[in-house]
């Protein structure tokens, strides 16, 4: 009996201690449970702020080529309207006969969206060619519209005077002619190209 009690205290004592430590924990199978829970919690979080970034960048995405799309069809408008009015303006200006124009008879350009869209970011969501043109002939057009001289002239019409009124109008023709044939269709192209991209990040899920 005394010798069987002592051969088991020797089995004891000649466990290895590793096997010990692994059956306190739970054994390997458990800690390579563990390992692979700890993995796969990390994976996930890691995927989660993935996915949350993405979102965020496609909304971001979304909200810019909005406003660039509002940007660019309000600037659009205000100088269709503007064009407009000095089109009809242009039609009641006499050159060599007719009466001749008081001076509440003269337009004034409306330049509040490019005013508004000067003065903010928004104007570099328009492509750089139409931002020159369309400041361009805002402010030659707008010197004429201004000159003492020009209304005078066709507030008297006189033979010494026809020479410059028939100047003044080829001018503003000049003037609507260009707006007409390269800064409107490169405005329409711009404001589709916009919708475009309005049209593509609504799609996804962060726009939605």
């Amino acid at each position: 009996m005394v010798k069987i009690e002592t051969a088991s205290l020797d089995q004891v004592a000649q466990e290895p201690k590793g096997e010990g430590l692994l059956s306190a924990v739970g054994g390997l199978q458990f800690l390579t449970a563990q390992f692979f829970t700890i993995v796969a919690t990390i994976l996930g979080v890691y995927l989660a702020g993935y996915v949350g970034f993405q979102r965020t960048l496609e909304y971001d995405r979304f909200v810019k080529a909005q406003q660039r799309s509002d940007v660019v069809a309000a600037v659009q408008g205000e100088l269709k309207q503007n064009m407009l009015r000095l089109q009809k303006f242009n039609e009641r200006l006499p050159a060599d006969v007719g009466t001749g124009l008081a001076a509440s008879e003269w337009p004034r350009l409306r330049l509040f969206v490019w005013q508004a869209t000067g003065r903010s970011s928004s104007a570099f969501d328009m492509p750089p060619q139409i931002i020159n043109d369309v400041q361009a002939v805002y402010e030659d057009v707008g010197e004429m519209l201004n000159d003492a001289e020009a209304r005078q002239s066709f507030k008297s019409l006189t033979t010494s005077n026809g020479y410059f009124r028939s100047q003044f109008k080829e001018r503003l023709n000049t003037q609507l002619k260009f707006v007409e044939m390269s800064i409107l269709p490169s405005l329409d192209k711009a404001v589709a190209a916009s919708e475009q991209l309005v049209i593509k990040y609504s799609g996804s899920d962060s726009a939605r």
